[in-house]
């Protein structure tokens, strides 16, 4: 059955949508009928779903009356990822649909010395929410990521960790898992293609690490999926 993630609102046993876009595509995609069976959450992370049936319906919302309450039964870890600008904004967009489809729930997009994409475009990352939104569905996820474009790394970085995909070759960054150290969360980073430079690590200091991903030179939105997995793998 459809998974929806939108807002709505819950009264006793019955949920009430008036989220035009998703009544649009009930009743002119799905064409649905009273009786029909869907699955519905809330936007960014959901503790749980509903499993659904349309109890009514009229030309202002939907009433649907609440079957099941699916509760997520995995702990869920909170991901923070950086990545590197590519040269266009559609592999923004790739990139954004595959980390949302493995379960990254914060995606910072960086310039690095190198990147082509220096500025922000707020109509781009609009679309890339969207994206975002209907890969969540499609992948059955709990969690709609936060999507960003930050050039402040200070800021960013403030009493957190930072773990860098990037040289063939790993520089230790165990000490970086520690709990005893003041920090906040863990970030990895995604470097654009042919590495970072000099200037880039300089931005840093010295609370990095670096992991080795792979071989041969991936581009940036290879390295951002296969690093993206990694990081679920590891389970940090």
């Amino acid at each position: 059955m459809q998974l929806f993630v939108c807002e709505f609102q819950i009264k006793k046993n019955q949920i009430i949508l008036e989220d035009s876009n998703v009544l649009y595509q009930l009743r002119k995609v799905l064409r649905s009928k009273i009786g029909d069976g869907f699955f519905i959450q809330k936007n960014w992370y959901a503790d749980c779903r509903y499993e659904i049936n349309i109890h009514n319906r009229d030309e202002k919302g939907l009433i649907w009356d609440i079957v099941n309450i699916i509760y997520n039964q995995l702990w869920s870890n909170t991901y923070w990822m950086i990545v590197c600008m590519p040269n266009k904004w559609d592999k923004v967009e790739i990139i954004v649909q595959k980390l949302t489809e493995i379960g990254i729930n914060h995606i910072v997009f960086r310039p690095s010395e190198r990147s082509i994409i220096k500025e922000s475009n707020q109509s781009k990352i609009e679309r890339c929410e969207k994206i975002s939104k209907e890969a969540l569905e499609q992948s059955w996820g709990r969690c709609l990521p936060k999507i960003e474009f930050s050039n402040d790394f200070k800021t960013l970085l403030e009493n957190s960790r930072l773990i860098v995909f990037d040289k063939h070759i790993d520089q230790d960054w165990s000490w970086l898992l520690k709990d005893d150290q003041n920090w906040s969360k863990i970030y990895w980073l995604v470097w654009p293609e042919w590495w970072l430079t000099d200037n880039d690590y300089k931005m840093f200091w010295n609370n990095f690490g670096i992991k080795s991903l792979w071989e041969n030179i991936l581009r940036t939105e290879t390295a951002a999926i296969i690093g993206g997995r990694e990081i679920k793998n590891l389970g940090l």
